[in-house]
């Protein structure tokens, strides 16, 4: 036990200490894709989730970073309700408080009510009609960016894995981008054990970052982190005893990691 202590305990302030120099000197140690100059256009981000609290369970930490950014216009669709047990109604309104705690309005945020799309753990959506719905909101928003969940939708939830399957599938079929790409940001699915060492996850994740430089990685302050707690409690229905523990331990509450795909 001593060996595995003296083993454990220096990794954990090593990676206490990187995080705390992560957040103190963040220049440092991201990459910005969206540099703030006074005569560039706006980019036009939109971020793509499967249900109501997946903003700020997942997304919290990109979506507070791009905001402080004057040059992001931010975007956001849900693809269901999240009606699994009928509480679809009370959801959206959820939604849309949650979003507004992460600095969005409700007139940037969509939230699709269709059948076709079920909250369902147990069924994957057809790609043909998520590539029809959504080209048709990045058209219209004249969206140049696009983050959501990689192929392994992190827990691994069919409904998180269907948006990335559908969005590669618009990429790739519809003409409309064939000259006015769309850059795809995925977001990276860990490990279990990684997935709820909080901000501690920081040393795998900048040993990763270093290497990979077509990654970008975004972290929280602490200021920032508490934003996301306060985004993640307007789901009232939906703060059961694992969601409280999930908001204090899930790495993702304070990082996020992606792949451009």
């Amino acid at each position: 036990m001593s060996v595995i202590l003296q083993i454990i305990v220096p990794l954990l302030i090593l990676s206490a200490t990187l995080f705390f120099w992560t957040i103190r000197f963040p220049q440092i140690f991201t990459r910005e894709i969206f540099p703030q100059t006074e005569d560039k256009k706006p980019n036009n981000v939109l971020f793509v989730t499967a249900h109501p609290d997946d903003e700020c369970m997942f997304f919290a930490p990109t979506i507070l970073a791009l905001k402080k950014n004057k040059n992001v216009n931010i975007n956001l669709v849900c693809f269901s309700t999240g009606d699994a047990h009928g509480l679809g109604d009370m959801r959206k309104v959820e939604l849309v408080n949650s979003a507004k705690k992460l600095g969005l309005d409700a007139s940037e945020i969509i939230i699709i009510d269709d059948l076709a799309f079920p909250d369902d753990i147990k069924k994957a959506w057809d790609p043909v009609l998520m590539a029809k719905t959504l080209e048709s909101v990045i058209v219209a928003g004249k969206i140049d960016t696009v983050f959501t969940f990689d192929k392994n939708g992190i827990s691994g939830h069919p409904n998180h894995t269907s948006l990335y399957i559908g969005i590669k599938f618009m990429i790739k079929t519809s003409m409309k981008f064939k000259f006015t790409p769309v850059q795809l940001y995925t977001l990276e699915s860990i490990s279990f054990l990684r997935k709820y060492l909080f901000f501690l996850d920081t040393i795998f994740t900048l040993a990763e970052h270093v290497r990979d430089k077509n990654s970008l990685m975004f972290v929280s302050n602490f200021e920032d982190y508490n934003i996301g707690c306060q985004a993640m409690r307007m789901h009232e229905t939906q703060m059961v005893w694992f969601r409280k523990l999930y908001v204090i331990f899930s790495r993702y509450m304070y990082i996020n990691t992606y792949k451009k795909s």
